[in-house]
């Protein structure tokens, strides 16, 4: 048979595509027209090419009949609900299991620890392990054992000039490598620095300016976390090592962030080199849907009371479930910032569209996330639900201590802080100007408001918020945090009672006597400073 030179009618492309796959099969079946033809004519007919299906139907089927539930099955796949529903119509999967399995039952619970007796695996990684192992540059770690890793970026604030100390007695002249240094003095807190805080921040500009830091970012930027977030420069995949307990915050965005002291510090500026610990994972699943007034705040106090019982100290929290998949980064920021005061030593979000939206055109650098095997190997696995879950606070007496705002409304309140590193991005801002606008805040408190960062207080300036806040009568202050020792700042008085949105270390910082400090979302914060007492948001919020 002599080859056929005629281009085919863009449905006889495909319907040879559908039965023949390739373009070297279908050019056999016109009579042996080359393969390279056959792509030259579904090019000029805008035919893709043929590929197999991501998921196969299978894999599909068997998912559906473990689970019964498009966002479980979702989340098995590292898809959202609705990509899973899409595939269950490809394939014509369209009615409930017709029995209820394990899997399903045990998901139903709140709270209710998984898979008890589950703990081998069959030695897959979680994301954790995965960046530290890539950081160590091995290809197995054990939970336990100690490796040397390179950090992508170590992270100091205010005790930045105490590690310049240490580094100079380790007789170092240069740092290992600049670009993977950043300081940020908005932090300012420094137990070292005293009433020499000025002196202090002078030694680490003139240090970061000789040794050619370039992530230095002065009092004006704001809070150090925030910054390097806006920068670009913490990227999925990155092992993040920094001198702040709340370093861990970076694991918003996919990266594995944990604190070190100050003598690792140094060493790494000098050596680029530092023994981490493998610890142990907790997987943590949050499911459910948000009631009206609960936010990512709510949330992490939720997760926070639920752990209290749980031995998490020391170990890496795996975010994960629908609750999680629908935050922003600055919602996952709050997250991941507050859940470290249980006590463990990192808390990171798996990597998915919302976390590469973000980072578009923040950064130019490439960058590979990694995501935790289907079957990774974690100590425990919990599951929490959040359908019943009303606003939360956090009382003085314990960081453990959580409450519905409901059982402390009409307490009066002095002072209300709104902002900092936990909770002043933008879109925590405009929570608070929605509750706020067109009213005023009672004679008898003071809202203060302090914006993450400088970037966050100019796109309040120029979408409006900050006109609205401070036409209710709120104070804006500089970006970063308050009552850095040394300064003679205090704003709160013996016996107040504040609501904050800050988290425990700035509580400490306050250091006053008798003073009631709670910790609350910024709507319950704004709320509150509208009545001049505890009060619930629900009725404030859309």
């Amino acid at each position: 048979m002599s080859p056929r030179r005629k281009m085919p009618t863009k449905a006889e492309l495909i319907r040879l595509q559908k039965l023949y796959k390739t373009d070297e099969k279908i050019g056999e079946r016109l009579g042996g027209v080359p393969g390279y033809l056959v792509a030259y004519w579904r090019r000029k007919k805008n035919v893709p090419k043929h590929s197999l299906p991501k998921f196969s139907e299978k894999e599909i089927r068997d998912l559906w009949e473990r689970f019964g539930d498009d966002d479980k099955c979702g989340l098995e796949l590292g898809i959202s609900k609705a990509a899973f529903y899409n595939w269950r119509r490809r394939y014509g999967i369209r009615e409930k299991p017709a029995f209820l399995k394990l899997e399903q039952l045990e998901l139903n619970f709140p709270g209710i620890k998984l898979h008890p007796a589950t703990n081998s695996l069959y030695g897959k990684k979680t994301l954790s392990g995965k960046i530290i192992a890539r950081a160590a540059q091995l290809e197995k770690i054990e939970v336990g054992e100690t490796v040397e890793v390179e950090p992508d970026l170590v992270v100091s604030h205010g005790n930045a000039g105490r590690v310049i100390e240490v580094f100079r007695k380790h007789g170092a002249e240069l740092v290992w490598n600049p670009n993977k240094i950043a300081i940020a003095l908005a932090n300012c807190f420094s137990e070292e620095a005293g009433d020499n805080l000025p002196e202090t921040h002078q030694k680490i500009r003139d240090f970061a300016k000789r040794q050619g830091i370039r992530a230095f970012y002065d009092v004006a930027e704001g809070a150090c976390h925030q910054v390097a977030l806006e920068k670009g420069q913490v990227l999925p995949g990155q092992l993040i090592l920094g001198t702040d307990r709340y370093t861990a915050t970076f694991g918003c965005i996919s990266a594995a962030a944990a604190r070190i002291d100050v003598e690792q510090a140094a060493s790494i500026w000098a050596t680029g080199k530092v023994n981490v610990p493998v610890q142990p994972t907790i997987r943590i699943d949050i499911n459910g849907r948000r009631a009206r007034g609960v936010y990512s705040r709510d949330v992490a106090h939720s997760v926070i009371r639920q752990l209290a019982a749980v031995d998490v100290n020391d170990k890496a929290l795996e975010f994960y479930g629908s609750v999680v998949s629908r935050m922003t980064i600055s919602e996952r920021f709050t997250l991941t910032n507050l859940t470290i005061d249980t006590g463990a030593s990192s808390a990171i979000c798996g990597f998915d569209s919302t976390t590469r939206r973000y980072l578009t055109g923040r950064t130019g650098v490439q960058y590979t996330p990694l995501v935790a095997d289907k079957n990774a190997e974690y100590e425990q696995i919990y599951q929490i639900n959040i359908d019943h879950l009303t606003p939360q606070l956090a009382r003085p007496s314990s960081s453990i201590d959580i409450k519905p705002v409901a059982e402390s409304e009409g307490l009066p309140v002095g002072l209300v802080i709104l902002g900092t590193g936990s909770n002043g991005r933008f879109d925590d801002l405009r929570i608070a100007a929605e509750v706020l606008k067109g009213r005023q805040i009672n004679r008898e408190c003071r809202l203060l408001i302090y914006p993450a960062s400088r970037s966050v207080y100019l796109e309040a300036l120029k979408k409006g918020l900050v006109r609205v806040l401070v036409e209710a009568g709120a104070v804006i202050m500089y970006p970063g945090f308050w009552d850095c020792p040394g300064t003679g700042e205090r704003i709160v008085a013996r016996g107040e009672r504040v609501l904050a949105t800050s988290n425990n270390r700035l509580v400490n910082r306050l250091n006053v006597e008798d003073a009631d400090v709670y910790l609350c979302s910024p709507a319950t914060a704004a709320a509150s400073a509208l009545n001049g007492s505890i009060t619930d948001p629900a009725r404030y919020v859309k």
